[in-house]
């Protein structure tokens, strides 16, 4: 068992001495606002004869670390750091849109009254976590996914809730979301130094491509033409060019030179809900 031997006087945090001779530093940091466990700053000193200074090193930069979290230059919290940068965001009217479905169903819930000073690299992979966990954030597995929110007689389509992790992917995506804002935040001066460098998101997923054989492609296109030419003209323009659904449908006349058999792709139409709109294309290159 370990047993506290250090016998300099502390104030805060503790140094406890191991059977190994070790010495070990804890500091409290606070709550942990994804699962409302204790958090504590934790380091191990190996054994030898300046271990005491050195375990009281770390002891003090750990109360450093949380004192610059908790007293950070401004008393912004996450929610008002997302609201301002994806304001500011220079991106597309439907990338926007996008990242604030993400942060709106996957970050606020969890982090989004949480001071921007006092988020770690320890709060943030429990956030991956818990969307790992389950993406609709259940609280309790027993719960069923109604056909209506109207009073009703549940039949076949109320399904039982079955927890599903949401998609690595999806998660980098909300890292890079979180990265960006903080990178504002540090150039603001809201903060001095990003938790984002220090946090791990999943890794990317392995690329699994399927496409269809030259057979299978041969027969879908004559079926393509055969229920419609212009559809037919589209499945075999998509094959062959590899373009994204919203650069095929910003093509246009001038793009397309027939007698040298060249197509541009200069352009791409983007949906934001019900609204559509013409931007340039993902790569911003022809």
């Amino acid at each position: 068992m370990a047993k506290a031997t250090n016998p300099r006087k502390r104030q805060q945090g503790s140094i406890d001495e191991l059977p190994s001779g070790a010495l070990r530093v804890r500091v409290y940091a606070g709550t942990d606002p994804i699962t409302n466990r204790r958090h504590d700053l934790v380091e191990v000193i190996p054994a030898g004869p300046n271990a005491w200074d050195h375990a009281d090193e770390a002891r003090r930069r750990f109360l450093a670390e949380i004192k610059q979290r908790r007293n950070p230059r401004t008393s912004a919290t996450i929610n008002q750091l997302l609201d301002r940068y994806l304001d500011q965001h220079q991106g597309g009217k439907s990338t926007v849109t996008g990242y604030s479905e993400y942060v709106d169903k996957h970050v606020r819930p969890f982090i989004g009254k949480t001071k921007v000073g006092e988020i770690d690299a320890d709060i943030l992979d429990s956030l991956y976590a818990e969307l790992q966990r389950c993406r609709d954030h259940c609280k309790d597995r027993r719960q069923v996914h109604h056909r209506t929110p109207r009073p009703h007689e549940c039949d076949e389509r109320c399904r039982p809730h079955s927890c599903r992790p949401l998609g690595n992917a999806t998660i980098r995506k909300i890292h890079y979301i979180l990265s960006g804002a903080y990178k504002r935040a540090v150039r603001w001066r809201w903060v001095a130094t990003s938790p984002m460098d220090q946090a791990e998101p999943p890794p990317v997923p392995s690329p699994d491509p399927q496409p269809p054989t030259p057979d299978e492609a041969a027969r879908l296109i004559t079926e393509a033409f055969r229920l419609d030419p212009d559809w037919g003209m589209l499945v075999w323009l998509t094959m062959v060019t590899g373009a994204r659904r919203g650069e095929l449908c910003g093509l246009r006349w001038r793009h397309v030179d027939l007698e040298r058999s060249v197509v541009t792709v200069r352009r791409a139409i983007a949906q934001d809900g019900t609204a559509t709109e013409e931007k340039d294309t993902k790569t911003h290159q022809r």
